[in-house]
């Protein structure tokens, strides 16, 4: 090989050295933008489903705040009499039906006197300790009450409250009380996931504590159902549902952010592995065709 043959495979050499190290540094920068780019339509994302959510919950709580002042004021007759016979069986049978109909995920109902007392005997394990506490609230002010999940006396039912005025017959402050089961909750925030995350909702004032999930978002919960630190920090958007003690959160899926990151990098890895490849194999022709 002559001096000009190595002159001119030296110089072939370089070019392809710096080649690779500009497509390097192209696919560094490529990688970069897309993982930064991918981490900024996650957070968009995230703030949309948590307002979305907070929305239709906002409509579904009014929805049925409105349906229960209706029930009371077009079933004021109906209630006077189960108040004054608070024994009759059959009154209170014919009571809970209409309710049941009206309310098909009602878990119980009952009325109270305007400070708040219950009426209706003999319900202490439908209207538990938290909920005679709510009507005592709501007797006092309505703005006093807001919106949250607790259990029913067995510890089965998770549930919240909601409660209107109604013209009785001895007063025009007592209050007809009704319980829903919180199911629909759970299906409104499983249907509004995006894909990848998790929607929840916590409790305002305690946002380590989960107050509704639905089952098959608790794979991002520890094992005792509260969020800790690490996944305090993962929240990635908040939406507050007014009127209610909650707080909408999403919590990405344990692998999302990087199972993405990785096919990023695996990507622009084996980009570069093909120019090296492509770059090795017209180096051998070079060689080659100086041989010849």
């Amino acid at each position: 090989m002559n001096k000009k043959n190595k002159q001119a495979q030296k110089l072939a050499n370089e070019l392809i050295l710096v080649s690779l190290v500009m497509v390097g540094l192209l696919l560094v920068w490529d990688a970069t933008t897309r993982i930064s780019g991918f981490n900024d339509r996650q957070r968009q994302l995230a703030m949309q489903s948590v307002k979305a959510a907070a929305s239709e919950l906002e409509t579904y709580i009014q929805g049925y705040q409105r349906a229960v002042d209706i029930f009371a004021e077009e079933n004021r007759f109906f209630l006077s009499n189960v108040e004054l016979w608070p024994q009759d069986k059959t009154l209170y049978a014919e009571l809970e039906e209409k309710i049941m109909r009206f309310f098909p995920d009602a878990l119980s109902f009952t009325i109270a006197d305007e400070h708040g007392e219950t009426l209706l005997p003999g319900q202490e394990a439908l209207v538990g300790p938290m909920c005679r506490e709510d009507i005592k609230a709501f007797a006092v002010s309505e703005d006093a009450h807001e919106t949250y999940r607790h259990q029913s006396p067995s510890g089965k039912y998770p549930h919240f409250d909601l409660m209107t005025h109604w013209e009785g017959s001895s007063s025009a402050d007592e209050i007809f009380f009704i319980s829903i089961k919180t199911d629909r909750i759970e299906e409104m925030l499983q249907h509004s996931n995006v894909l990848g995350h998790r929607l929840m909702l916590v409790r305002r004032n305690d946002p380590a504590s989960v107050e509704i999930i639905p089952p098959d978002n608790r794979d991002v919960l520890p094992e005792d159902g509260r969020l800790g630190d690490k996944e305090m920090r993962r929240i990635s958007a908040t939406s507050p549902v007014v009127n209610t003690r909650w707080d909408v959160v999403v919590l990405p899926g344990n692998t999302l952010y990087s199972e993405a990151h990785r096919n990023i990098l695996v990507r622009s890895i084996l980009i570069f592995i093909g120019f090296v490849v492509v770059s090795a194999i017209m180096r051998m022709i070079l060689l080659d065709e100086d041989d010849q």
